[in-house]
């Protein structure tokens, strides 16, 4: 047990002579405790009202977006889900895809509407580098909430994309990948 001296503020410091008497001291720790413990369980609850701080709460959560509570996933994976179906509530626009692609990746995003009915998402930056994304998982999520009549496109990493962030022949054989491999995990992240 901590010294209920340890256990206090400056301003909540009880007198010495408080402290001298037994009984009065045992009291004091006790109640110390308890109080030290609502607020523990309190702070505990208001952490369930958030799904960044949720943790026993998150099957509350993906009961109300309707998700399958699936206990093998880590919470970090959970949270993605809870926050991909609160976003993907509603119509569809482009500032929600956006919303949606930044949760996803955890970075900047614009969406670029096209002429021929596609849109695609650029990442954005302070400068250029190779986004390190599930480009497949971010395509189906997006499939899910576009409009049927648009078309999601992603283009793929050019060779002038792979020169402009620097990297070179010898980065393939170090990280022995193919191109659909690369491709797959990397978009490019463009400057501001």
């Amino acid at each position: 047990m901590l010294n209920v001296l340890d256990k206090l503020t400056e301003r909540e410091l009880v007198p010495g002579y408080h402290l001298a008497c037994a009984q009065s001291r045992a009291l004091i720790e006790t109640l110390t405790d308890a109080s030290l413990d609502a607020k523990a369980a309190l702070e505990d609850v208001m952490d369930q009202f958030f799904v960044e701080t949720a943790t026993w709460g998150l099957d509350l959560w993906e009961q109300q977006v309707g998700i399958e509570t699936d206990h093998s996933l880590s919470q970090a994976d959970r949270r993605a889900a809870i926050k991909q179906s609160l976003v993907a509530s509603g119509n569809t626009t482009a500032e929600m895809v956006r919303q949606l692609a930044e949760a996803i990746t955890g970075y900047e995003a614009r969406v670029i509407v096209n002429q021929d009915y596609s849109f695609s998402l650029e990442f954005l930056g302070e400068k250029n580098e190779l986004a390190d994304i599930d480009v497949e998982g971010l395509r189906s999520v997006v499939e899910q909430i576009k409009p049927a009549h648009l078309r999601f496109v992603i283009s793929g990493v050019t060779w002038g994309d792979i020169e402009s962030v620097g990297l070179t022949w010898q980065y393939f054989e170090t990280n022995k990948m193919t191109w659909a491999e690369f491709e797959s995990k990397f978009c490019v992240h463009a400057k501001k």
